[in-house]
């Protein structure tokens, strides 16, 4: 995809077993790659939060 948005800044975390087959499956469902699914999914997260993720530098 040539205008596929660049993001710089990498994020690992550890997960119980089974959780990446789900988020896998989940991705597939909504036709998203793994990074998206769980970038969209944290998003929404911080949202209900209260986090404004639009004040953050580089955010979604």
């Amino acid at each position: 995809m040539d205008d596929a948005v660049k993001f710089q800044q990498l994020v690992q975390f550890r997960v119980p077993a089974g959780l990446s087959e789900a988020i896998d499956a989940a991705a597939r469902r909504k036709c998203q790659s793994k990074s998206e699914y769980v970038r969209q999914s944290v998003i929404g997260r911080l949202d209900a939060d209260g986090v404004d993720v639009r004040k953050c530098a580089g955010a979604a």
